[in-house]
């Protein structure tokens, strides 16, 4: 058993002089090194560098998100460049107040245009005028209706109501009844349009 123990370290002292063994000892403890540095020293570096790719790719999208809403807002200020001049029209076909008052004297000139008497203009109710002051986005579209009932030829009425539809203040007609009316041995046709006009108004 001595023999053998002296025999083994005999064989490792003539393992461990050579040139050989020396390298891999040393190329052993250079991994080692190496692996230690990769797992406490890199390790974190390459998780930093992970990171700032990702944020740097994070940046890039919302650069790019950036880069079309700033299309769409030059493009939406050329069309409202374009249209500036007509949004009075706009304004004028749904106002941003109600202007009641201002439908029925639409209506009531219609109606003097063609000639046609008008028995009776029922408003359904008179909205209260907007503050001036109120955004377009604190306003939306709301509606009153009128009921006008108008006497004259079938031609004539069918016109009215035609103007009304082609007129630049936005009116809706909704129904248009007729009725036959007997006065002094005399027929008259009478027409009953229901009329919504719609405007901009307060939030509920």
């Amino acid at each position: 058993m001595e023999i053998k123990r002296k025999q083994l370290l005999t064989a490792l002292n003539q393992f461990y002089t050579k040139p050989i063994a020396r390298v891999s000892v040393e190329l052993l403890l250079t991994l080692c090194t190496v692996l230690f540095f990769a797992l406490f020293a890199i390790r974190p570096t390459l998780l930093t560098m992970s990171d700032l790719i990702k944020e740097i790719d994070d940046k890039k999208a919302l650069d790019q998100q950036l880069s079309q809403k700033i299309a769409a807002l030059s493009s939406a200020q050329t069309e409202y460049l374009r249209l500036e001049g007509r949004l009075n029209v706009l304004d004028e076909a749904l106002p941003s107040q109600p202007k009641i008052i201002e439908a029925v004297k639409i209506i009531e000139k219609i109606a003097s245009d063609r000639n046609i008497a008008i028995l009776s203009l029922n408003v359904a109710e008179l909205p209260v005028e907007n503050e001036s002051s109120l955004e377009f986005d604190q306003l939306t579209r709301q509606q009153t209706s009128a009921s006008v009932t108008i006497t004259g030829d079938y031609l004539t009425i069918r016109q009215f109501v035609e103007d009304l539809k082609a007129t630049r203040r936005s009116f809706i007609v909704d129904t248009v009844i007729f009725s036959l009316s007997e006065e002094s041995g005399q027929k008259s046709l009478k027409a009953t349009v229901t009329i919504n006009i719609p405007y901009f108004g307060t939030k509920s």
